[in-house]
């Protein structure tokens, strides 16, 4: 079974979650996505923060159904079952512990949220607590979907633009002021600065 989505697609998809959030969103200046209302309040995801792993190899799950998975407990060094519910999402709570992982706990959220969107109803029912437990598709491919819906979820097209533009980065494009401007628009964003330069990249703006 394949399930394929353009990268249009996706950026069609991110639009319609922002806007169901508030419909004028879009044109608000551009700023850090309010990611934890999306989740929980306009989907009704629960949050749950946990070590998932011993050395995080997994920041995140999104789970389908109610049941028990593995997580890892520091105090014994070792895992247990944890009880859980269907539509939550676990995010490794080591991600909040460092300043410097921030970045990367709102793109692990983003990505676990762009799961439940694009994946729910392939998993759902099938007794999986994640999409990385099963092989009803390539892994590969539902990782790729979901890092893409969360970079546009995260850093809207227009928002984005209207940033870069407005930073007159383009007018200033040597290496100092690239990696300046580079961490301005990670800033307004409240993302990594290597996810910001992946998402300018896509759009020819580097």
């Amino acid at each position: 079974m394949e399930l394929y989505y353009r990268t249009a697609a996706l950026e069609s998809i991110a639009r319609k979650i922002l806007k169901r959030f508030d419909e004028n969103y879009l044109n608000l200046e551009p700023q850090a996505v309010p990611l934890e209302k999306i989740v929980e309040q306009t989907f009704g995801l629960t949050l749950e923060y946990v070590y998932i792993t011993e050395k995080m190899q997994i920041l995140g799950r999104m789970v389908y159904d109610n049941g028990f998975i593995g997580v890892y407990n520091p105090e014994l060094e070792n895992y247990e079952l944890f009880k859980v519910s269907q539509d939550t999402i676990l995010i490794d709570v080591r991600l909040l512990e460092d300043p410097k992982l921030y970045g990367r706990y709102r793109f692990t959220l983003a990505h676990e949220l762009a799961h439940w969107v694009l994946h729910k109803k392939l998993f759902q029912g099938t007794r999986m607590a994640a999409a990385t437990d099963g092989n009803i598709l390539n892994d590969d491919s539902l990782e790729r979907q979901s890092n893409n819906l969360a970079k546009a979820i995260l850093m809207p097209a227009g928002q984005l633009k209207r940033a870069f533009y407005g930073l007159a980065i383009h007018k200033n494009m040597g290496r100092n002021t690239k990696e300046t401007g580079i961490q301005k628009l990670a800033d307004i964003f409240e993302v990594s600065n290597e996810a910001m330069r992946y998402r300018l990249q896509e759009f020819r703006l580097l």
